[in-house]
């Protein structure tokens, strides 16, 4: 009934590894980026829906709006606050439920919208 190499081919009792792990899982995703640079904004943005914009003032949008699938955003924000730091300017994370941390972490930056 099963192939051979059912583990090869995504069997569920398979765990994903690291890097697959990240592009199934949009706060894996954040928390090993080194760095924000237009691939990693693509890459994500392909595996998870429009949701980081980037400006030409150098500033972020966040917003899950266009997300493929809100219930994958189950993270701490201060994942959101190390990614982006001072340079994110909007976040709405409305209708994500799993989203965890403290609201807080945003305070001192500059966010103009907030939802």
């Amino acid at each position: 009934l099963f192939p051979d190499h059912w583990g090869l081919v995504g069997g569920r009792n398979v765990p994903l590894g690291d890097s697959a792990q990240a592009h199934a899982n949009p706060g894996a995703f954040l928390a090993n980026l080194s760095s924000l640079d237009n691939d990693a904004i693509e890459s994500f943005n392909t595996d998870f829906g429009q949701v980081i914009k980037g400006g030409e003032d150098g500033q972020y949008v966040f917003s899950v709006k266009e997300a493929t699938n809100k219930d994958l955003f189950q993270f701490d924000l201060s994942v959101l606050a190390r990614v982006f730091g001072e340079k994110l300017k909007e976040l709405n994370l409305y209708g994500c439920s799993g989203m965890q941390g403290n609201i807080e972490v945003f305070k001192a930056m500059n966010i103009k919208t907030l939802n």
